[in-house]
């Protein structure tokens, strides 16, 4: 018999253990173990006490009543009890197997007591530890990526010029220079989403002036866009409380990004205002937009907005990612919504006056 029939029997044979232990037993509508194993002891007892008083009236030997009620009541236990720890084996099979790496195994019971919370609860564990075990391999395999791409190039410039190859002209110089620095702002990101998924960074609380830094980030941004159109609608005295540097951050990226994708000559407008217990800044950018069914992946790690894996041209898609935590941590909300009639708006929540 060959591996995949094996493995077809394997299946066959869980499938229906799990038909099996789906099915209603005798108790699995009591909610609660206690009340269960109460009435498993009661019917013990009475099933004891019934057949020493059956056997009393028949005549048996003073041996053989005891033997005789105790083995009935056994069965009385087997059968009330049948499926009530079956869930427990099983969890701690699966254990064994996600101790392996295996997350695959799910739970199933008829239970609705504290054992059928817990299966709950372990299935819960199991679904998402495999996401996370998911989005680690993940991680690491785009990280690796990332990281070869301006090695592999600094790398080959550099056999070029030991060869002879090539000349340490200044054109090769700053091809050299922009990929070194393209791979410092890589391991920079790399190390700042670690730190603020670790939580290990604490926030400073200062209170911000949100007009002026919006304005202090578009001016910044206008240094290396010279012929970028951005205009700051802000009113007087809009306050938040945060830290300045990770905000200015944010919003340098969510800026920055509208700036990329924008046409030419196209205008990226910020606007903040205020609502109630809240302040929101949306900044609407004339690009080609955000489709509805990626607005959510844009926020996850080397996601980029067109939904392929990111290029070395324009950034290794953590911006909008290491942005989502640090506004988590102000304990507010960014969201992606429409342009009308065309570009995208990036709209973020922060608590404040």
């Amino acid at each position: 018999m060959n591996e995949s029939e094996l493995s077809s029997l394997d299946r066959e044979a869980n499938s229906q253990v799990e038909r099996q232990v789906h099915r209603p037993h005798p108790l699995s509508a009591i909610r609660s173990i206690k009340t269960k194993w109460s009435i498993v002891i009661l019917a013990a007892v009475g099933v004891t006490a019934l057949m020493s008083q059956i056997g009393v009236q028949l005549g048996w030997p003073i041996w053989v009543r005891p033997i005789v009620a105790g083995a009935l009541a056994l069965l009385a236990v087997q059968f009330l009890a049948h499926g009530t720890t079956y869930p427990l084996r099983r969890m701690a099979e699966a254990s064994k197997a996600m101790a392996r790496g295996d997350y695959s195994r799910q739970i199933t019971t008829s239970s609705r007591d504290e054992v059928g919370d817990l299966a709950d609860a372990f299935n819960q564990m199991s679904s998402e530890l495999a996401e996370a075990d998911r989005l680690q391999k993940e991680f690491i395999a785009n990280a690796s990526h990332e990281l070869r791409t301006p090695v592999a190039a600094l790398q080959s410039t550099l056999e070029n010029l030991v060869d002879g190859v090539g000349r340490a002209d200044r054109e090769t110089l700053e091809r050299m220079l922009a990929q070194s620095e393209h791979l410092g702002r890589l391991v920079t990101q790399l190390l700042d989403l670690s730190r603020l998924e670790a939580g290990s960074d604490r926030l400073a609380q200062n209170q911000i002036d949100l007009g002026d830094l919006l304005n202090e980030v578009t001016t910044e941004l206008q240094l290396s866009h010279p012929l970028a159109i951005m205009e700051v609608k802000a009113p007087m005295g809009l306050r938040v409380e945060g830290d300045d540097l990770r905000l200015r951050r944010v919003f340098t990226n969510i800026v920055g990004n509208a700036l990329r994708f924008s046409p030419y000559g196209s205008p990226v407008t910020v606007v903040a205002s205020r609502h109630e217990g809240s302040v929101r800044v949306a900044v609407h950018d004339l690009g080609p937009g955000i489709p509805v069914d990626e607005r959510q992946r844009v926020f996850e790690r080397f996601w980029q907005a067109d939904g392929s894996a990111p290029t070395g041209g324009g950034g290794a898609g953590l911006g909008l990612a290491i942005s989502k935590r640090i506004i988590d941590q102000h304990l507010g909300e960014i969201q992606i919504r429409d342009n009308q009639p065309n570009g995208a708006c990036l709209v973020v929540t922060l608590p404040g006056t």
